[in-house]
């Protein structure tokens, strides 16, 4: 009865070990896949700001084009 006691404590061991282990790895995998979320909203707040800038500045062009043209306009009216 002795042996066996001691090889079911042994195997009761490992397994706590195992399971210790897994939960580490799983624990693991958790906090890498949350940082690379988190990489992943920084770099698509930085790729939309950069975007809103670039149509700011179109729709500032177009603005520009426009009161141009305007004035052209205007200005061939007159003549």
């Amino acid at each position: 009865m002795g042996e066996n006691h001691t090889t079911r404590s042994a195997t009761e061991n490992l397994a706590k070990t195992v399971e210790a282990a897994n939960k580490s790895i799983v624990g693991s995998l958790l906090e890498l896949g949350s940082a690379w979320a988190a990489h992943g909203l920084h770099a698509g707040k930085f790729s939309l700001e950069n975007g809103a800038r670039a149509l700011e500045k179109t729709a500032k062009t177009l603005e520009t084009l426009a009161k141009e043209l305007e004035r052209k306009n205007r200005k061939n009216e007159s003549a």
